[in-house]
C-alpha cells in the first residue's frame, strides 16, 4: 500500500540501490529499494532515468533521451481507456499483454512501497493507469499513479497494490483511483459479493483507506439514508416493516443494519464498522428505541456490545463539513467508459417500446 504523505519518509534507508529518480522532468529521491537488474543498475545508482510513458529505465542520460524521443507511447497509454472526467483518465491494461511495461511499472512502483509489489509474475494482473491529459494538447498526458488487481482473487479483493507517484501525493488522486476500483468491483460482481483492498494493509495504507470509507460512508448518510434527522444502526437487526399506518406519518429515524450499508456502498462489514467508528457520530440509542428493535425484529443485534445505536444526519453533516469533505463523490458514473458506460434507460424503454409495437 503507498504510503499517502511523502512527508512521513522525509528520511528513506539507507539501504537503497537508487537514491533519485527521473522521471520525464521530474526529479525526486526514491523511498525503498526495488530490485533492478543489477547488471543494469548498480548496487549504488544515485540517479535513475525512467520513461514518463512506458517506465523503462537507464542510468545513462543519452540513452534516456534517445529513448524518450522514439517511444511508442508518447502519444498515448497502452490498453484500454475505461474511465475519463475532468482531464483524468483511467486507463486499464492487462499484465499478460503488456508485460514489459508492468514489469517496469513494477519495478518503478516498489521505489515507493514497502509491501506488495509483483515484478515479474504479473500475467495474472490487470493494471489500472491513472492519467492527466494536458487540455492545451491531447497528446501530452502523464501517468500519476496506479492500481493493480487480480484477475481471479478467492477473498474477493478489488485492489491488490496502489500507488500516487510522490510529485502528484496530496492532490486527492488516491481516493479517485480508490473510488474506480470499487465502482468497477461493483458492476462486475454479484450483489451479493462485497471485496476491498488486499490485506494485510501497511499503516499508511490503513489511514488513506479509513478515510476513504469514512467520506464513502458520510456520502450514503448524508444522501441516500432518507431525509430523516436520524439513522438507527442495528448490529444485525433486519430492516423493519411499516405498515400502513405507519408510513402515512413522518418517522423520526430510519432503521439499517451494517449490512444494509455495506451492500449500498460496496463495503465489507468490518470496513463500514470502521468508517462509523472513525467519524464520531454514533451514540447509544434510548431504551425506548431499543425495546421498539427488540419488538420488532425478535432479536437484540450481536448482543450487549453491538445494541442498536443512533447516527444523527446533523453530526455527519458537521463532520463532512470539518473534514472539507465535497458532497458528490468525485468519481463520476458519466465519465465510465465502453463495458463500464452507464446505462442510458431511456434510450432501452425507446428500443423495447418499438419491439413491442411490431
Amino acid at each position: 500500500m503507498a504510503p499517502s504523505d511523502p512527508a512521513l519518509c522525509a528520511e528513506p534507508p539507507t539501504d537503497r540501490n537508487v537514491k533519485h529518480v527521473v522521471l520525464g522532468d521530474l526529479l525526486f529521491p526514491t523511498w525503498f529499494q526495488s530490485i533492478y537488474p543489477e547488471d543494469l543498475v548498480s548496487k549504488d545508482t544515485d540517479r535513475l532515468y525512467v520513461c514518463r510513458w512506458c517506465f523503462c529505465y537507464s542510468c545513462d542520460s543519452l540513452a534516456y533521451a534517445q529513448h524518450a524521443r522514439r517511444c511508442h507511447h508518447r502519444t498515448t497509454p497502452p490498453g484500454t481507456k475505461v474511465y475519463d472526467h475532468g482531464g483524468y483518465s483511467v486507463w486499464e491494461l492487462d499484465g499478460e499483454c503488456h508485460k514489459l511495461y508492468a514489469q517496469n511499472l513494477s519495478l518503478f512502483a516498489k521505489l515507493f512501497l514497502d509491501h506488495k509489489s509483483v515484478f515479474f509474475d504479473v500475467a495474472s494482473f490487470l493494471y489500472y493507469l491513472l492519467v492527466f491529459t494536458d487540455p492545451k494538447d491531447s497528446d501530452n498526458y502523464y501517468v500519476l499513479g496506479f492500481f493493480s488487481k487480480e484477475k481471479l482473487s478467492w477473498d474477493a479483493n478489488n485492489l491488490a497494490c496502489i500507488l500516487v507517484f510522490p510529485p502528484y501525493q496530496r492532490k486527492q488522486l488516491g481516493k479517485l483511483l480508490m473510488g474506480v476500483s470499487y465502482k468497477i468491483s461493483s458492476w462486475e460482481r454479484d450483489s451479493g459479493l462485497i471485496g476491498g483492498p488486499e490485506r494485510p494493509l501497511s499503516e499508511l495504507g490503513r489511514r488513506s483507506y479509513t478515510r476513504f470509507w469514512e467520506e464513502r460512508i458520510a456520502r450514503y448518510l448524508l444522501l441516500r439514508v432518507g431525509k430523516t434527522g436520524e439513522a438507527e444502526v442495528p448490529g444485525s437487526v433486519p430492516l423493519r416493516q411499516k405498515s400502513p399506518k405507519q408510513s402515512k406519518r413522518k418517522p423520526s429515524h430510519e432503521l439499517v443494519t451494517v449490512q444494509d450499508i455495506g451492500l449500498a456502498t460496496g463495503m465489507l462489514t468490518e470496513d463500514v464498522i470502521t468508517a462509523l467508528k472513525g467519524l464520531g457520530v454514533v451514540e447509544p440509542a434510548t431504551p425506548a428505541k431499543r425495546r421498539k428493535t427488540r419488538d420488532a425484529s425478535g432479536e437484540a443485534g450481536l448482543g450487549e456490545d453491538a445494541a442498536t445505536v443512533l447516527i444523527r444526519k446533523s453530526k455527519v453533516l458537521e463532520w463532512a463539513r470539518s473534514h472539507h469533505m465535497a458532497l458528490r463523490d468525485p468519481v463520476r458514473d458519466e465519465g465510465f467508459l465502453g463495458k463500464w458506460a452507464p446505462h442510458d434507460a431511456a434510450e432501452e424503454s425507446s428500443v423495447d417500446g418499438g419491439e413491442s409495437d411490431r
